[in-house]
């Protein structure tokens, strides 16, 4: 078995036999089995090594940008990081082969000894290499930028002798991580590669002020060594045993050197392409280069999450189909693995085609990157994604080659790449530049995957890749039937323990999953302003807790909400907004969201609302981050109503949660009285003369009145749920507190609003007698209002009378000026603040002043931002709500939500008329209790009072029957006593 699988053939002779269809089943099955086992774990740890490594990288642009020191350090770098994995590819091909047959068919003294020969050897070799690589460094830096200015050439030298030697730490890893893959084990050495990038960033954040791009050299091979030093713990364990030999003449050692060298070419395949890349690079403008490589690094977190952990895990089984001389069950292998790759990759190919720059925006638009290396990124990243497809293609079936020990046929494919690389790149990058290198290197992949493909073929027969698998197919069926494969369909320990993923393994990997997180976003923060550090490690505490308590986490959006940008000093900021937005989406991956949607069917219009504006984010004239807060600060809208449906499952909760919802409303009418006898807080309506208050929300009164305009319901209800004389007093009295607020703003509308929600509240009353107290009460009230107004000199409703009711205090002009400007051709709509940077622009105005520079109506504005369907979406949302809660009141016995569906429904009907006069609702510190108040006719807590409703005759009568036949029992008795 040691010998080359071709030696000796005759043309009569079949390459490989088969085995019986019932044995290829059982094998089949059993490597597909253990292949996805060692995918999940190499998947997930790829995962996380690109995340880590791409929150390095934006680590490092943010300090570093892309001048010429990030040339001079990629063109440095370039040696070591590519001759790594060519000598990994080679390792990879040449020993798991050898190791596994000498695992399986000698002794482990023998493995032992094959084991330290080999990693002796290459002990040798790499510090050879990497000595003679710093002898000339010179050379090679000229070599490799050839068309580089001469001040990089020579920042680029002096880097050399502090990053080359992560060569021989990278191929001593790459050897131990074999060895460990070769004995089954996938997961620590995987995991143990995320300890590079983390160190990489901590030492660019500690140092990177005071030396610059020599820091992520050091952090580089710091990383490096720790991750070392866990591979060999990790082999230890294992009882991997080393032993101080050189022993070369080891019959294992001639099969490998013969397997290696051509798998060393071979690995230029995906390797040699940088060298050639970077050569062209050169020859463009300054921070091509690192332009390049920022976009090959985005390109390999999806690449080296899917085809190379699946190229990785496939490639020892394999080599064990191949060796058994199994063909049937090699190309079935073969065949599933590239259709799952090559769905998952074309996927993937469309979203980094046409997002790519608004990921690269996202991603590394921070700190000294700027604009305009954020669009030469996104160039090149575009072109790269168009050869993802080939490149995995490509990738898996060299795999298959070194499977069957046919490494020479990659040695003559890697030369023919290298000369076509080189061809495209000179071609493409004359005419397009960046795009161009980028774009001739995804053309190469095509004409190596095709050569592969047909090379292949040539060797085994037919491959029948056009053939989707059976077991693709099965899995693709029962779904169509809404069934789930029983693997999946287990309990939470069943299904995954097969694969070797207990729960207590997935609990600690989530936990060193969330730590490493923190500790990532810790360091992004820190790129930034040192302080964030601090925030950051504070921050991911509460996170962590609201994660863990989902009613805590709603009593935050309840309580602090309307604080958080106010403009009390405490809270003025975005940080504790993020605090809570972060867990709340998260959280929505979570919650059974399903259940949220069939108690409310609103939230899917609504859902759909928010998703038609995310579509807008290319030609919205507001920059990308200010749009990307807008919209998931809008989105925290619909998640809160989605926890409060799910978490609200108690009286006790309802009760407190709505109290945390009254509780600020009191300060905040408060501190709006303090500011009317202050003249604080407010502004002075120029007409009247009166001072209109505002308290927290800077100087927009009619804010504070749409704010109170919800919460004045919601304590009218938790007044009608008080059972306590003294708790009744109370809340009346805060009722009137919050009226008399309302009041002071001298906000047309929101009163009108106000009043006309109020009655339809009174008329879905659920009794009569509650009607009557309604009236009563609230005409008192009222009265008790007008009459503290009055006798203070405040004429609230003097504002009716101005002259300017006829154009809504010149609000009809902007309307007429955006109606003008409007193009229903636009489907997508302007894009969301369009109508404001429009008013800006036209300072639309009367009498020498500007009237104001927002649309002031909710309804035209999501018209000219968002368009026709945009504006059709957002009143469907309105109308469900409507719709949800009449049918919720109409098909309902209980009591108290009849009267809660009540209150919301009269919120509704008002915050609809507001709606025309006011965009307020979309202010993150008001419209979300409006959306709260939606969401609690709908609450879990409901289905408890319910049954407790329907179960209430039942029981009465019961209690009936059962005091009747008592009574009879005692006449009985009575009788035969007398």
């Amino acid at each position: 078995m040691s010998q080359s699988m071709g030696n000796g053939r005759t043309d009569s002779q079949p390459l490989l036999s088969t085995t019986s269809a019932r044995l290829v089943a059982v094998k089949i099955k059993s490597a597909n089995k253990n292949i996805f086992r060692a995918l999940l774990s190499l998947a997930s740890a790829n995962l996380l090594i690109r995340v880590m490594g791409l929150l390095n990288q934006i680590v490092v642009t943010a300090k570093f940008g892309q001048d010429q020191h990030m040339d001079a350090y990629y063109v440095a770098s370039l040696i070591p990081t590519t001759l790594a994995p060519m000598l990994a590819s080679a390792l990879e091909a040449s020993v798991i082969p050898a190791y596994s047959r000498l695992r399986t068919k000698g002794t482990r003294e023998q493995a032992s000894k094959l084991f330290s020969t080999l990693l002796n050897l290459l002990i040798i070799l790499s510090i050879v290499l990497t000595a003679g690589l710093i002898l000339f460094k010179t050379e090679l830096m000229t070599f490799l930028a050839p068309g580089t200015q001469q001040s990089t050439l020579l920042i680029a030298q002096d880097l050399t002798p502090f990053i080359f030697p992560v060569l021989a730490l990278m191929t001593l890893n790459s050897f131990m991580e074999c060895l460990l893959n070769a004995e089954g084990k996938f997961g620590w050495p995987a995991y143990a590669g995320m300890l590079t990038p983390l160190a990489t960033a901590s030492f660019v954040i500690v140092g990177g002020n005071s030396f610059g791009v020599l820091m992520l050299c050091i952090g580089t091979l710091a990383g490096q060594v720790l991750q070392l030093g866990v591979i060999i713990y990790r082999a230890h364990k294992m009882q991997i045993v080393y032993r101080p030999v050189l022993d070369l003449k080891l019959p294992e050692l001639k099969p490998i050197m013969s397997a290696a060298w051509p798998a060393l070419f071979g690995g230029l395949i995906s390797m040699a392409s940088p060298f050639v890349d970077t050569i062209f690079s050169s020859f463009q403008s300054a921070g091509t280069i690192a332009a390049l490589n920022n976009a090959l690094k985005l390109n390999g977190v999806p690449t080296g999450v899917l085809f190379a952990a699946v190229g990785r895990a496939a490639l020892p089984y394999l080599a064990n189909q191949a060796a058994i001389k199994d063909m049937r069950a090699f190309k079935g292998t073969l065949r599933l693995y590239l259709w799952i790759v090559g769905i998952a990759t074309l996927a993937l190919t469309l979203v980094m085609t046409f997002g790519a720059r608004i990921i690269i925006g996202i991603i590394f638009e921070h700190g000294h990157f700027t604009a305009h290396d954020a669009d030469t990124t996104a160039w090149i990243l575009v072109g790269l994604s168009i050869g993802m497809f080939p490149t995995a293609i490509g990738f898996i079936v060299s795999r298959a080659f070194s499977a069957l020990g046919k490494t020479r046929v990659l040695m003559g494919v890697s030369i023919f790449s290298v000369f076509a690389n080189a061809a495209f790149d000179a071609y493409f990058g004359h005419i397009w530049g960046g795009f161009g290198i980028a774009f001739g290197t995804s053309l190469y992949y095509f004409c190596t995957m095709f050569i592969l493909i047909i090379t292949l073929r040539m060797m085994i027969g037919k491959l029948n890749l056009l053939t989707p698998p059976k077991e693709l197919l099965e899995i693709i069926q029962k779904l169509s039937r809404g069934q789930v494969p029983a693997r999946f369909s287990r309990g939470r320990e069943g299904g995954m323990r097969d694969f070797g993923l207990t729960y207590a393994f997935r609990k600690r990997a989530l936990q060193v999953v969330f730590a490493l997180s923190v500790f990532a976003a810790g360091a992004a923060g820190a790129a930034q302003n040192a302080l964030f550090t601090v925030r950051i490690a504070f921050g991911s505490l509460v996170v962590l807790a609201l994660l863990r308590y989902q009613y805590l986490l709603v009593l935050a959006w309840a309580g602090i909400n309307v604080f958080i940008g106010s403009a009390l000093p405490l809270f003025n900021g975005n940080n504790l907004l993020s605090g809570l937005t972060l867990p709340t989406l998260l959280l929505l991956f979570y919650v059974p969201t399903k259940e949220a949607f069939k108690r409310l069917p609103a939230l899917p219009f609504w859902l759909f609302y928010f998703i038609w504006i995310l579509l807008s984010m290319g030609i919205s004239p507001i920059p990308l981050s200010q749009f990307m807060t807008i919209w998931t600060t809008e989105l925290d809208f619909f998640a809160v109503c989605v926890l409060v449906v799910l978490v609200i499952d108690s009286r006790q909760k309802m009760i407190g949660f709505i109290d945390a919802m009254i509780a600020p409303s009191i300060f905040i009418a408060i501190y709006g009285l303090y500011g009317f006898v202050t003249q604080q807080h407010g502004v002075v309506d120029p007409t009247t003369g009166f001072f209109r208050i505002s308290s927290i929300f800077y100087d927009t009164p009619p804010t504070l009145g749409l704010y109170l305009s919800v919460l004045i319901p919601i304590t009218i209800y938790r007044i009608f749920t008080m059972r306590s004389f003294f708790k009744i007093c109370g809340g009346v009295a805060v009722l009137l507190l919050l009226m008399v607020a309302l009041g002071l703003t001298f906000n047309r509308g929101t009163l009108i609003a106000v009043a006309v929600g109020l009655v339809v509240t009174v008329l879905f009353l659920p009794s009569n007698k509650m009607r009557g107290i309604a009236i009563g009460a609230g005409t008192a009230i009222v009265g008790l209002v007008f009459l503290g107004t009055t006798l203070a000199n405040i004429p609230i409703l003097s504002r009716f009378s101005n002259s300017d009711i006829s154009s809504l205090n010149g609000r009809t002009y902007l309307w007429q000026a955006l109606i003008n400007h409007f193009d229903p051709a636009q489907i997508l709509g302007y894009g969301m603040k369009s109508s404001d940077v429009l008013l800006t622009q036209l300072q639309v105005g009367f009498g020498g002043g500007v009237i104001a520079t927002a649309a002031h109506n909710i309804y035209l504005e999501a018209m000219f931002e968002h368009g026709i369907i945009g504006l059709m979406l957002m009143c469907l949302g309105f109308i469900a709500f409507g719709w949800c809660l009449l049918k919720k009141y109409f098909s309902d016995r209980s009591f108290e939500q009849k009267l809660l569906v009540a209150i919301a429904f009269g919120t509704l009907v008002s915050i609809v008329i507001q709606g025309y006069e006011s965009n307020d609702i979309w202010n993150q510190g008001v419209g979300i209790y409006f959306f709260i108040l939606m969401a609690l006719p709908f609450c879990r807590y409901w289905d408890k009072t319910q049954g407790s409703s329907k179960a209430a005759p039942e029981d009465a009568q019961e209690q009936s029957d059962q005091e009747e036949t008592e009574d009879a029992q005692a006449e009985q008795e009575e009788l035969t006593m007398a």
